[in-house]
């Protein structure tokens, strides 16, 4: 996906209009939806304001992934399940992992 349309998918989520985007981040509409449009490249302070913005890392706002060489780890595979979740699975899933956790951790299981 490009970087433009991710920006795009977080303001919305967001719920902010270019407009208001704009004035947060201390930028034109234009810049925005020029950036959206994937017509310019939105520099590190853009960047920074609006992951700050949404409380996301920057690597999530422009969907960096970190394959690579890691591809076969538990981190990066639940991670990987993670991403294509929605906000209810993922709570889900911190529930269930959370109780792994406490398992593993009273005196191997046996309460």
């Amino acid at each position: 996906m490009q970087v433009g349309k991710r920006l795009a998918d977080f303001r919305k989520k967001n719920g902010y209009t270019q407009e208001k985007l704009a004035k947060k981040l201390n930028v034109s509409q234009q810049v925005i939806s020029n950036i959206e449009r994937n017509m310019t490249v939105p520099d590190i302070n853009f960047l920074k304001g609006a992951a700050d913005l949404y409380d996301v890392s920057i690597d999530e706002l422009i969907g960096r992934d970190f394959s690579g060489d890691k591809g076969d780890s538990y981190e990066h595979k639940i991670m990987s399940i993670l991403e294509k979740m929605d906000d209810r699975g993922r709570e889900l899933s911190l529930g269930l992992v959370s109780k792994v956790a406490q398992y593993q951790g009273s005196d191997d299981g046996n309460e």
